[in-house]
């Protein structure tokens, strides 16, 4: 990457509910706290009651629905492209702009299909202890099939279908031909229909999520201005020029009242509010200073030099 260009802002992960946990490139295991940009590989793992959606782009995303495995083997260190996705297991949710062309494509793939993202959106399941995956498609329409097999379907808005595979000895089994290719056993199912609920439930979902997100911005704004009003130039925490700002960092237990320091990877920073409203002077301090002034919450107060 040049020196002057800017970093990746994609793959992001750019909402969470529950407990979401992320392994990056260095293989720890984390529980997801903030809107985080994805580098070189991912792999990402909801609870019983957790969510994550990812961007890719300006057009494409993938939510990881509940008690869900996903993970993103490769991730171009230039652009931030994730050319595959992989559902180990549970569900993801595909939203694909159709008006707005992708940079690059994306495979979407599990242990019984392997296919191009098609627009639209969808939700793909993938069972490997049931051997069995499936499509639900909210939006558009696209071609299901098991894995290099030659058998389809065209599944349109408001159907849904499967491949029904097979266990031997506990685990998925495969046909395998020439050069190693290998096709799954078993067989697609019927076409249905997904239930209207759904559908419905989605088109709730989505107006209910629009407008959290407008009154969300709206109350930020109004206290963005009440905050400039009062003299604040500084935001995340607020702050008047020349005050400091006491911020711990990859704090997982903010539940406890103060940053926990000498924690692995936790740290605490003092920073200073300049005068064009940026956070400057970015100072890393020991595990003594901040355990007697760094709070899980940011501090903000006169500064102490």
């Amino acid at each position: 990457m040049s020196a002057f260009a800017a970093p990746p802002k994609y793959p992001l992960i750019s909402e969470f509910q529950g407990q979401v946990w992320l392994t990056g490139k260095d293989g720890k295991k984390e529980v997801v706290q903030k809107k985080t940009v994805l580098r070189e590989k991912a792999v990402i793992q909801t609870s019983a009651t957790g969510f994550a959606k990812v961007l890719l782009d300006d057009s494409r995303s993938f939510s990881v629905l509940a008690s869900s495995e996903v993970s993103i083997p490769a991730i171009s260190w230039e652009g931030g492209e994730a050319p595959v996705l992989f559902i180990r297991s549970g569900d993801i949710f595909w939203e694909q702009d159709p008006q707005k062309p992708a940079a690059y494509n994306t495979a979407l793939r599990s242990d019984l299909f392997e296919f191009i993202a098609a627009p639209g959106a969808y939700v793909l399941s993938m069972n490997p202890a049931k051997a069995f995956a499936s499509v639900k498609m909210l939006e558009g329409s696209m071609v299901f099939s098991a894995m290099n097999a030659e058998e389809s379907v065209k599944v349109q808005k408001g159907q849904q279908v499967g491949f029904q595979g097979v266990l031997e000895e506990g685990e998925i089994a495969y046909d395998i031909l020439l050069k190693g290719k290998k096709i799954p056993k078993g067989r697609l199912t019927a076409i249905t229909a997904v239930d209207a609920s759904e559908l419905n439930k989605r088109a709730e979902n989505e107006k209910k999520i629009q407008a959290e997100k407008a009154a969300s911005e709206k109350k930020h704004k109004a206290a963005e201005a009440k905050f400039k009003k009062e003299g604040f130039i500084c935001s995340s925490p607020f702050a008047k020029f020349n005050q400091c700002a006491w911020v711990c960092q990859n704090n997982p237990k903010k539940e406890k009242k103060r940053c926990l320091a000498s924690n692995s990877g936790v740290s605490c920073v003092r920073q200073r509010c300049n005068a064009n409203g940026q956070w400057a002077e970015v100072t890393l301090l020991d595990a003594e200073k901040a355990s007697s002034i760094c709070q899980a919450q940011p501090l903000v107060a006169p500064c102490d030099y």
